[in-house]
Formats: C-alpha cells, sequence, structure tokens
C-alpha cells in the first residue's frame, strides 16, 4: 500500500493589475481552473518575498512589467494534507501589452466591470477584481518607512507591509 504524500504548506500569490478601466486575468491551461480565467501569479519560490513573486509571476506569465503596490487579500485554505495560502497584491503596470505565457495560460487581457460576470472567471477572481475596479480595495502598503537595516535584516530580502 502507497504511502499518502507527506503535509504540504504552499504560499502562492496573485497579482490584480488594474489599467484603464480593466483588470488583468489569464486563461489557465491545467489544473483545476483549466479553461477559466483568474488572475496571474503562481508559487513564491525560495530567496524571493511575496512582492518580489507576484511581480515575476505577472511578467512570466503576462509579459506585462508591474509595480507591487500592496497586499489586498489572503486566501487560507487547507485540503487534506495541504495547507495553501493565496496572497493578493495590487499591482500598477509599468509597460507591456499582455500576451498569454503559452504554457500555463492560453490567453492573457483586461476585463472590464461587465465582463467579470462571465461563467469562465473564478469566483474569487471576479469578486476582487470588481473591488478593485470600484476602488473598494483596502491595501497595505509596503512600509518604506521601516529600516530593515537597522533591526539586522537585508532591506532587499525582508519585507514588512502595514
Amino acid at each position: 500500500m502507497a504511502e499518502p504524500p507527506p503535509p504540504r504548506n504552499v504560499t502562492a500569490v496573485g497579482g490584480i493589475v488594474v489599467e484603464n478601466g480593466g483588470v488583468l486575468l489569464v486563461r489557465m491551461t491545467y489544473g483545476s481552473t483549466r479553461g477559466r480565467y483568474m488572475f496571474p501569479g503562481g508559487l513564491v519560490e525560495p530567496g524571493e518575498t511575496l512582492d518580489q513573486a507576484v511581480v515575476r509571476e505577472v511578467l512570466e506569465e503576462t509579459g506585462v512589467e508591474a509595480r507591487a503596490l500592496g497586499i489586498c487579500g489572503v486566501r487560507s485554505r487547507f485540503d487534506g494534507r495541504t495547507n495553501d495560502t493565496y496572497v493578493m497584491f495590487l499591482l500598477e503596470p509599468v509597460r507591456g501589452t499582455p500576451t498569454p505565457h503559452g504554457r500555463e495560460n492560453d490567453d492573457a487581457r483586461y476585463f472590464a466591470l461587465a465582463d467579470l460576470d462571465a461563467p469562465d472567471v473564478t469566483d474569487l477572481s471576479a469578486y476582487m477584481a470588481r473591488l478593485a475596479l470600484q476602488g473598494e480595495l483596502r491595501v497595505q502598503a509596503f512600509a518604506a518607512d521601516f529600516d530593515a537595516g537597522r533591526a539586522g535584516r537585508d532591506p532587499s530580502a525582508w519585507r514588512l507591509f502595514r
């Protein structure tokens, strides 16, 4: 009899990129959300902070370079032996036109408020995108006034959002 997989703690990020009355979504090509639109994002890799991960993931998945403004939502769940934490960031685009990744997603584009009612948009993405487009997100911004260096921390590897 095969042993069950070991318990896991997974941390992922999602980027809510807003531009010109639209929010950036990607259509997934794999997993439980295959064929559905959701925020670009993915797993946090060793050696990066949450905000670094979301900027990287948005760029990798959409070709859009963006700047993280702050944390605007956290979804926590457990599924059997896996704990899954999903941290959503509000981002502003710096440059780039949405281009699908090709392997992870096959479409990347901005959705207007009216487009979010489509059945192929995930519920969480539609909910958070509506709040973003209506200006109703509460954002915990990067605490640039906290001196991580003085606290003995490397400011590039240690982040505080408040």
